[in-house]
């Protein structure tokens, strides 16, 4: 059997890892996997490196010279077909919908009897729903063979769109390098204290690590924190580290300004390895977006043992996140609520270390070899039914 993975960008590290323990499980059992990447990154990242070392199973860059945003539909329609023709697969593994030359390998896997497995990461709340998009997103679902789920959000809305649920492989199809990354937190955590001397940290942060733009809800979350600090006695001993870059930066500093608070700190971009030691620095990681169709930061910080603080409208906080025993959702547009949730935690820093071990049993569950298998599943089942 030969499987044919097709993915936005090599960039994207949490999926190396998917990657190569599919590629080295499957060729145990005489099955080919190969994977094809449409472009090394997208313009949001063009700036950090793509780390190669971490792609240990074999792919192909179609258009290695391209962020992903300039490659036009027609010369990916070309190249994609051309690709599936040659590679000849008996399943295509497919991550999304939302690409028009994505339709147009869809239509040449059914004329040519090849078996889809879809990636499927949207959820019902992640935007306003138009009448024709939602039909056309039932006509793709229903010419796949099986749909793997980013999380049970997601499931839900694959049901909506009226997949049969044994059509619905799995729904922890979402994860990161748990060994990895807790290996580079592990050795980087003896630093924890010096680091925190040199930039000048308060002794407890809150950390939010990812884009800078406007559905990360972050205005709101630097107004919250702010009025927490005065809530809380110990709100003095509290900072908040932002880590990342996006276009509402400057209005984020204007937001600061507006508070004369001194207690927010910037940090920038870096490369997916060094992120890590920004979580050595913190003591409680929070998701505030108005919408993630799951959200990674809730995973990474569970790797570490750290507490969560993860808006309701995330998909991670569904399936991971339990109130009072690993951390808490709350309502990304009720400021007052999230207040609350953040003053608890300026007020409970005894409750970390259990909240914390809570969390890493949970993520344990989502490790990525579990993940691989759940895949290899979901690829022998789609096998099966073929036959």
């Amino acid at each position: 059997m030969k499987i044919l993975a097709i993915h936005n960008i090599l960039w994207s590290h949490y999926k190396a890892r998917i990657f190569t323990g599919l590629h080295s499980q499957l060729q145990k059992t005489g099955v080919d996997f190969y994977v094809l990447q449409l472009a090394y990154s997208e313009l949001s990242r063009i700036q950090l490196k793509t780390d190669l070392s971490i792609h240990s199973y074999p792919y192909q860059v179609l258009f290695p010279d391209k962020a992903i945003e300039h490659i036009q539909n027609g010369e990916k329609i070309k190249k994609l077909l051309s690709a599936v023709r040659n590679y000849k697969p008996d399943i295509v593994y497919l991550n999304g919908y939302y690409d028009p030359a994505y339709w147009f390998v869809l239509t040449y896997c059914k004329i040519n009897k090849i078996r889809v497995v879809l990636d499927f990461e949207s959820s019902e709340i992640s935007r306003k729903r138009v009448w024709w998009k939602e039909t056309l997103k039932r006509v793709f679902l229903s010419q796949c063979d099986g749909v793997v789920c980013l999380g049970r959000k997601a499931a839900d809305y694959a049901l909506k769109l009226n997949v049969k649920p044994e059509r619905i492989m799995s729904t922890k199809n979402v994860g990161v390098d748990n060994d990895g990354l807790l290996e580079i937190f592990t050795r980087e955590f003896p630093q924890r204290d010096i680091r925190k001397a040199e930039l000048g940290l308060p002794p407890y942060n809150f950390l939010y690590a990812g884009r800078f733009v406007v559905r990360k809800n972050l205005d709101m979350f630097i107004r919250a924190f702010h009025n927490a600090q005065e809530k809380s006695a110990n709100g003095a001993e509290w900072g908040l580290i932002l880590s990342g870059e996006g276009d509402q930066k400057q209005h984020l500093q204007e937001v600061i300004a507006s508070t004369r608070s001194n207690a927010v700190q910037f940090m920038e971009p870096c490369e997916w390895y060094e992120v890590p030691i920004r979580y050595t620095l913190a003591d409680v990681a929070v998701l505030p977006s108005t919408f993630e169709p799951f959200g990674f930061v809730t995973n990474e910080a569970m790797v570490y043992s750290m507490p969560v603080l993860v808006s309701e409208r995330c998909g991670s906080a569904a399936d991971l996140v339990t109130d009072g025993l690993n951390g808490f959702q709350f309502d990304p547009y009720d400021q007052a609520a999230f207040t609350e949730k953040l003053t608890w935690f300026m007020d409970h820093p005894e409750k970390f270390e259990g909240m914390g071990k809570n969390g890493k049993a949970i993520i344990d569950e989502w490790a990525p070899d579990i993940i691989v298998n759940e895949l290899i599943q979901s690829f022998q089942k789609v096998s099966a039914n073929a036959q």
